[in-house]
């Protein structure tokens, strides 16, 4: 290879590298806008916005009242939303990946009729907008007397066709000799579920885990239509009540926008490693 290919190539690596860091620059400067407003005073949040300066990434007086105020004032019911919406989060996620898991293991071994159409009813779930199924959804809630507890912020996330589809296509890839060599030992489904399944499949697991902790952390209309008391409700409702017709509280608001935003960024940091490795070990198998 010639010093002028050489040459070239660490032009176009160094090109792309530049770009890379241009991109996630941009992404990052409203987060970290966001995470620097939640520790400055009331009068500074918006003094240093135009013209652009380090004044306007980095606070110039830092405190730590908006979060005293936000969680410690008389009063306040944020501590109940994180614990409300971490409650709800881990038990979706938990319960969640075992149901899910099951119906992906069920459309991907076992033989039953029906199967293509039921498998195909679970893809279309996924492009029904959720909007489009709120109110029907919240009348079976109220006849069943669920309004306003955890049954009704729980039981109607447990199944996700995304997550269904994703775990079928990782076990269709798995060896069907162990299965077999199982069989032969006298297990039953469930025992290969249990005990040959699900610990070879951890990463796709996590996968659908982060996925599912995510949309539960972040959800806002269901949690909105389904609940009334601050007892039952969730960080995201927490974040729109600080917004008021007469006042914002840009201090407090900027506060609980960064707790709402830094609870998920850490749980995908820790796990991202098997995020990644579970999606790239997920085939695209019919």
């Amino acid at each position: 290879m010639t010093k002028k290919k050489v040459y070239k190539e660490k032009s176009q690596q160094f090109s792309k590298f530049v770009l890379m860091v241009f991109v996630a620059l941009f992404a990052l400067i409203p987060f970290i806008w966001m995470f620097s407003s939640a520790f400055r005073p009331v009068p500074e949040i918006f003094e240093f916005v135009y013209p652009l300066s380090w004044k306007t990434f980095f606070p110039v007086t830092f405190t730590a009242d908006n979060f005293i105020a936000l969680l410690f004032s008389k009063g306040s019911h944020w501590p109940r939303y994180i614990l409300n919406t971490l409650f709800v989060a881990l038990t979706t996620v938990a319960i969640g990946s075992l149901v899910n898991a099951l119906a992906a293991y069920a459309f991907a071994r076992l033989k039953f009729p029906g199967k293509k159409v039921l498998f195909g009813a679970v893809l279309l779930t996924m492009i029904i907008p959720f909007e489009a199924i709120a109110i029907p959804l919240y009348m079976v809630v109220k006849q069943l007397g669920w309004v306003d507890t955890y049954q009704a912020l729980i039981l109607p996330a447990l199944a996700n066709g995304f997550n269904i589809f994703l775990l079928r296509q990782f076990f269709l890839g798995f060896p069907k000799e162990l299965e077999e060599a199982a069989i032969i030992d006298g297990a039953s489904n469930i025992g290969i579920f249990f005990k040959i399944v699900i610990p070879l499949s951890w990463p796709v697991m996590i996968s659908t885990g982060l996925l599912t902790f995510q949309a539960s952390w972040d959800s806002f209309i269901w949690p909105l239509i389904v609940t009334n008391s601050p007892e039952k409700r969730v960080v995201q409702i927490g974040i729109s009540n600080l917004i008021g017709s007469d006042a914002t509280y840009w201090n407090e608001l900027f506060a609980a926008v960064a707790i709402g935003a830094i609870v998920p960024l850490v749980i995908f940091f820790i796990f991202q490693r098997y995020y990644i490795q579970g999606i790239s070990t997920t085939g695209l198998k019919g």
